[in-house]
């Protein structure tokens, strides 16, 4: 063997060593990498409800008993029959500190009786009276854990005259008597215009049972479902000076995904309030997309159905049976293939492609980094001439090896906007621009997750209620 000779053959000894650099049987072991994050994802929306709204409520029927009774001991021998009655509508107005003041139009008519013994002698005499008031009330309302829209903290600001009498000689004044009895009035009012049920829960129902529904979308073959389990509803009511109730509803859970065919998603009911701090309007969602290498595995062998990889003008190699797995931090994808060779015998094997995923701006597509490369035929120079061209093959393979996540994330933004407008009964909801992006994906020993991050503002259409 002459000097030529030797070194040609210590080359592709050289060649054929440097190349062979995937063990599928040995699978290295990978980096420490991140935990997969969890996919919270959460929605708040400020429910803009005008105050002319209750009022609306409260004086469908103003010409309602307020109280009555008969008897009243006042002391001091002094007695009174008293009925109240509204005489016009109520008006709300919000002031500061979160504050309602109410004015009540009303009709008393009673009679303040005596009963003493005066030097010696029975004194029973009636005073009858029928006076209208219009007393102002203040009171902070607040939503209770059972939903209810709760009264506190009840002051009378003034009665719009005065309530002290003069009977005989005696000064009387009322304004115990009625004030003790404005709780339960008010109490009574808001029960009557279903204010103390004013479907606060069924807001929050209609929004959490929204939210926990599957989200769909459909691409390049491959269908994904999203949903939420959702786990916290905040609350916090707020009475502003433009004279709204601000109503801001959040709601936070945890995104999943499934692939294929659509998962029935338990309903949750809901749980206790939790006070909410944000009254920023937004969608805040982290969508999982969740592809086990099986999954993969079937969509690339879709893909790679009835291709073919080049290697020079008379080799041309046919794929089939793709599989991927993890292989240290990498992904593999290994392929059965055919070699037909003009003029030569076709010659079987198997190829292994390894590189790291990672999301690719620019072609908006799941690429593979830091690719390596292996081919096993059996027969060392088929071997040999498919590494020498394994550029031109690795460039093939990640052309055709491409999981396109652009026109997923077009699709997935069409599609929450669609799904997005959601009708309850009290508001109609739509999702107002939304911007999606890549947060990062995330390789594990079963799947590959990509994160995509949505953001954007809920619209609502306030409903008569």
């Amino acid at each position: 063997m002459n000097f030529t000779q030797r070194l040609l053959y210590i080359l592709i000894l050289v060649s054929f060593f440097s190349c062979r650099s995937i063990r599928p049987d040995r699978v290295p072991v990978a980096e420490p990498q991140p935990e997969l994050p969890t996919a919270i994802s959460r929605i708040n929306v400020p429910i803009v409800i005008p105050i002319s709204f209750l009022e609306e409520n409260l004086n469908k029927d103003w010409s309602s008993k307020l109280f009555a009774d008969k008897g009243i001991e006042l002391g001091s021998g002094l007695f009174a029959d008293l009925d109240v009655t509204r005489t016009g509508k109520i008006n709300i107005r919000a002031v500061e500190n979160n504050t309602l003041k109410v004015k009540v139009p009303m009709k008393a008519i009673g009679d303040l009786k005596i009963e003493k013994r005066v030097f010696g002698q029975n004194l029973s005499t009636n005073f009858p009276f029928n006076e209208n008031l219009s007393p102002e009330i203040s009171f902070k309302p607040e939503i209770g854990n059972n939903w209810d829209l709760n009264v506190k903290n009840i002051q009378i600001d003034n009665w719009g005259r005065s309530l002290s009498y003069n009977l005989l000689g005696f000064e009387i004044n009322l304004e115990p008597l009625i004030k003790n009895q404005l709780q339960r009035v008010i109490d009574n009012q808001f029960s009557a215009a279903d204010l103390t049920q004013f479907d606060f829960k069924n807001m929050a129902q209609s929004t959490w049972d929204a939210f926990s529904e599957p989200y769909t979308i459909q691409e390049g073959g491959i269908t994904a479902h999203f949903y939420s389990v959702p786990e916290r509803v905040k609350v916090k009511e707020e009475f502003t000076l433009d004279q709204n109730l601000v109503l801001y509803l959040g709601i936070e859970g945890e995104m999943f995904s499934k692939l294929g065919e659509k998962p029935i998603v338990p309903k949750k009911p809901l749980p206790n309030i939790s006070k909410n701090e944000d009254t920023e309007n937004l969608i805040d969602l982290t969508l999982p997309l969740r592809i086990t290498y099986e999954e993969l595995d079937n969509y690339l062998n879709q893909v790679f159905q009835g291709q073919q990889i080049r290697t020079n003008r008379t080799t041309v190699l046919r794929p089939s049976n793709l599989k991927t797995s993890q292989y240290g931090d990498k992904t593999l994808l290994s392929m059965d293939f055919l070699a037909i060779r003009e003029g030569k015998k076709d010659v079987s094997g198997k190829m292994y492609f390894a590189g790291k995923p990672r999301y690719d701006e620019e072609s908006q597509a799941l690429v593979f980094d830091e690719p390596k490369f292996d081919v096993d035929t059996g027969d060392f120079f088929t071997n040999l001439g498919i590494r020498m061209r394994k550029g031109k093959v690795q460039r093939q393979i990640k052309k055709m090896a491409v999981l396109s996540i652009g026109d997923m994330m077009e699709t997935a933004k069409e599609e929450l906007q669609r799904q997005g407008n959601i009708t309850t009964d009290f508001a109609d909801f739509n999702v107002i621009q939304p911007t999606l992006e890549i947060e990062g994906i995330y390789p594990s020993k079963e799947a590959i997750t990509i994160h995509i991050h949505a953001k954007g503002k809920v619209g609502v259409n306030l409903k008569k209620f």
